[in-house]
């Protein structure tokens, strides 16, 4: 085990999705009210009030562990994103190897509660119909993580960053290092030098923790795989807690985290029925997300064996394995879009057919096959 301790730089990013958490409200009030009659405990799900309590305590125990740990909260509801914790006034302070971290406790909260009802109301008045922002808030947490390396001195020089970097092939890539172990064992080890190293410079270890309880939202999957692959260019460790609603015919996780998680060796959990009451979300909050990355290895934290790296359909969502990509915004789809026009970036898609003349196959055999995308 390392005997540097860690000076940690956490962004933590909660989805406050109005929509999503008033289901689970109306979900947990009904079960617990057929679930008191027989004199049994609630199983869930867990409110928003619930997960911001957690996250309260949360952030109070990250902040013990160490007096230069430095953690910045932010809020993530439809199209609005916001940083809830330090407030604007108090951002330039925070920021910088100089700059007051002390953490006041009742700042924090009406800080925590004061923010969450501005973005909430703020998403109530312009409700959105593409997903919540995570992808948004992630690009936020890279830039904030970013300005406080720069800030503090501990960002490493273009030079040094270069050395470290790999040629990366993105989806191909990384689904090509989980075929082979050999690679995904390199990759792991060269990641986990440079992190000690990090440390013993005195160096600022970031991560990203994304508490998440909606859907994923199929379009904005490019944009948070380039999200992705930024951190994990830059050594950022993203975690990821999904938090299933129980509600039927409602997904159980998040391949979105999942895939994040692996990609850059952080953590993912996602806590069903009993563990998200009664103190227990908090409990998994301590348990496997506080832990710094220098003592992950000794501990058994979570691990997701199997992550599903199939394509999905930017209009459906399911999964895929076979599709038509539009080679314009490598948009993806299980079948041509309806009126020819990719959904996600408007361009005319025209579906091209080999002919006899062309290939020298019959028109019935040229209709069998799978048509091209192009624009």
């Amino acid at each position: 085990m390392t005997t540097i301790q860690d000076r940690s730089l956490l962004v933590l990013i909660v989805d406050l999705t109005p929509e999503k958490w008033g289901q689970r409200s109306q979900h947990r009030m009904a079960s617990d009210k057929a679930r008191s009659r027989h004199n049994k405990r609630s199983v869930g799900p867990a409110t928003l009030e619930d997960t911001l309590s957690s996250i309260l305590s949360f952030l109070i125990a990250f902040s013990s562990c160490h007096r230069d740990n430095t953690f910045v909260l932010i809020g993530a509801a439809g199209n609005e994103v916001g940083v809830l914790y330090p407030r604007k006034d108090r951002m330039g302070e925070v920021v910088g190897e100089l700059g007051d971290r002390s953490v006041d406790l009742i700042e924090m909260r009406e800080g925590l509660m004061l923010g969450a009802a501005e973005i909430v109301g703020r998403c109530v008045r312009n409700p959105s119909k593409q997903g919540t922002s995570i992808v948004a808030a992630a690009s936020l947490a890279l830039c904030i993580i970013n300005r406080f390396m720069v800030s503090s001195g501990n960002k490493e020089s273009t030079a040094e960053s270069l050395l470290h970097r790999k040629e990366d092939k993105g989806i191909l890539g990384m689904i090509s290092k989980r075929a082979s172990k050999e690679g995904e064992s390199a990759q792991k080890e060269a990641t986990e030098e440079r992190l000690e190293q990090r440390r013993a410079r005195g160096m600022l270890s970031p991560r990203m923790l994304i508490v998440q309880a909606s859907d994923d939202y199929t379009p904005q999957y490019n944009s948070f795989m380039n999200v992705v692959f930024a951190a994990a260019n830059n050594d950022i460790i993203i975690d990821g807690c999904f938090i299933p609603s129980g509600i039927p015919n409602q997904p159980k996780t998040s391949t979105f985290l999942e895939q994040a998680c692996d990609r850059t060796g952080g953590v993912f959990s996602k806590p069903m029925g009993s563990a998200q009451v009664q103190g227990g979300l908090t409990e998994v909050f301590m348990t496997v997300f506080l832990p710094p990355l220098g003592i992950r290895n000794e501990l058994n934290l979570p691990k997701v064996n199997t992550v599903d790296f199939r394509a999905r359909c930017f209009e459906t969502g399911a999964s895929l394995d076979m599709g038509m990509v539009c080679n314009l915004c490598l948009s993806i789809f299980k079948v041509e879009p309806k009126g020819g026009y990719c959904l996600t970036c408007g361009a005319k898609i025209s579906v091209k057919s080999d002919d006899k003349s062309s290939n020298g196959t019959s028109k019935e055999d040229s209709a069998n096959k799978k048509p091209r995308l192009e624009n």
